[in-house]
């Protein structure tokens, strides 16, 4: 943004524009990094858009589309707490033995997959492989 843009300045961007942005403190790109940023967050949500899983199969979807790269316990652990403390995603704990834990989107992470699926559209030409050099 130029020093002329803000949210609900005169000068307004094509990304704003008709939005009515003075209520808002913080950045929404920043905000949405903050809220799903990090290596895995968005492809668990990505993932649960075809149900609850368990944490096995998470961790087993997580493998296609990394590299090949194997996500940590300790880590998918975080990152699924993560989703469920912002309210994106449910843990449901059956009451049987062994432990049984399904995940599964929550009506605000099921807002996010509209967003999702134009970031997977833009992928979808390759451009981000170009990018990074992949």
């Amino acid at each position: 943004m130029t020093k002329h843009e803000n949210f609900g300045g005169p000068a307004v961007s094509i990304l704003t524009e008709g939005l009515d942005m003075r209520h808002i403190r913080l950045c929404p790109a920043i905000g949405f990094d903050r809220i799903v940023g990090g290596r895995y967050k968005m492809h668990i949500l990505c993932i649960l858009h075809r149900g609850p899983l368990r944490y096995g199969e998470i961790g087993r979807s997580l493998l296609h589309g990394g590299m090949g790269q194997p996500i940590t316990p300790r880590i998918l652990s975080r990152e699924l707490k993560e989703l469920e403390k912002r309210g994106l995603i449910n843990r449901k704990a059956f009451p049987v033995v062994p432990k049984h834990v399904e995940y599964s989107l929550t009506g605000r992470g099921r807002e996010l997959l509209p967003i999702l699926r134009e970031i997977v559209r833009w992928g979808a030409t390759g451009a981000h492989e170009e990018i990074l050099g992949v």
